[in-house]
């Protein structure tokens, strides 16, 4: 195709870019052979402009992921300001962060295409995701702990756990409906008032 002169910056084409293939992927693009063209296409760019400001399929999907994880800490950011050490709070906290990702457009639509290359990612090559999220809450929880707003517990392992419990209300399905906040809320709720009841042992 013959594009126009542009005055978007290198940003701009990125953003334009990446924003298309976001809409491609969730109309089904994950299973596609032809997903460069379909991103050039509604993007209204040619395949040169493409390459040169998105790269290959495996860079905007790179990409992706690195935006919508920016886009994920700062929907959670929020959340951290008002921290307390309660179940409570630690059910709202889960309930947002589940809700957010089981409503994720992007994940449910690779869920729904390509299960056997997203899953992996999120469960026997988790360890990224999870460094990731790490790195983004140890300073966080590092000032409430110095502020004595909680105890000073292993956030390695808080994070770790933290994250499992979320993946497996994302990923594996039962007789729970955790698409409605409710009952959602009331299992995580019953869960941590049960864990937290049983002393620790060593």
């Amino acid at each position: 195709m013959t594009e126009r002169p542009s005055r978007r910056t290198p940003e701009e084409f990125r953003a334009l870019i990446l924003d298309a293939a976001a809409e491609c992927l969730v109309e089904g693009g994950f299973a596609s052979g032809r997903l460069l063209s379909a991103i050039a296409r509604k993007a209204g760019v040619s395949r040169p402009t493409l390459y040169k400001y998105g790269g290959t399929v495996d860079d905007i999907k790179e990409a992706l992921v690195e935006r919508e994880l920016a886009a994920f800490i700062e929907h959670i950011s929020p959340a951290f300001d008002e921290l307390a050490w309660t179940p409570e709070y630690l059910t709202d906290l889960l309930v947002l962060v589940i809700d957010y990702t089981r409503h994720h457009p992007l994940l449910t639509a690779a869920l729904r295409d390509v299960p056997e290359l997203v899953l992996p990612v999120f469960t026997l090559h988790a360890r990224v995701q999870v460094d990731r999220i790490e790195e983004f809450v140890t300073p966080v929880l590092r000032a409430h702990i110095a502020a004595g707003r909680m105890p000073d517990v292993d956030i390695s392992v808080l994070v770790d756990a933290l994250y499992r419990v979320v993946m497996a209300a994302v990923i594996v399905n039962t007789g729970h409906d955790f698409d409605d906040p409710e009952v959602l809320r009331s299992y995580l709720g019953t869960g941590l008032a049960f864990l937290t009841g049983l002393p620790a042992s060593r």
